[in-house]
């Protein structure tokens, strides 16, 4: 029962992959400018820069990619045979959302727009 509990909990952290992508999205915007805020900030204090959070090299869309492949599909393919067949609209839409950002590059845009930031603060802190 404590491992169902477990899943369950996890599946509630780890949700966002499995809404529809309009809402997916914003969550991946405020996770990875969080990251790019954490790595600005290991930059600076001239420490090595944690994975994820190097807003000048992170791929988005393949980071998510990975993050759905590794991480959110176990998971959530885990939880679905434990309450089948209600779960199958979310493996559903996880699977379209990966489709999605596979085919269509949908965080291009957020990542060039962090990196031309990235570049702003690093001007700024030559000054």
């Amino acid at each position: 029962m404590l491992q169902v509990l477990q899943c369950m909990l996890h599946c509630a952290d780890l949700n966002s992959p499995t809404k529809p992508f309009e809402i997916y999205k914003q969550w991946t915007f405020g996770v990875m400018e969080e990251f790019f805020k954490q790595g600005d900030k290991e930059k600076e204090l001239g420490i090595e820069i944690s994975a994820m959070c190097d807003r000048d090299s992170v791929v988005v869309d393949k980071a998510q990619i990975g993050f759905i492949d590794f991480v959110i599909h176990p998971l959530w393919d885990t939880w679905c045979d434990l309450v089948h067949p209600a779960g199958e609209n979310i493996l559903e839409t996880l699977d379209a959302n990966r489709d999605f950002i596979l085919n269509e590059s949908p965080f291009k845009e957020f990542e060039m727009k962090a990196k031309e930031k990235g570049s702003a603060l690093t001007a700024n802190a030559q000054k």
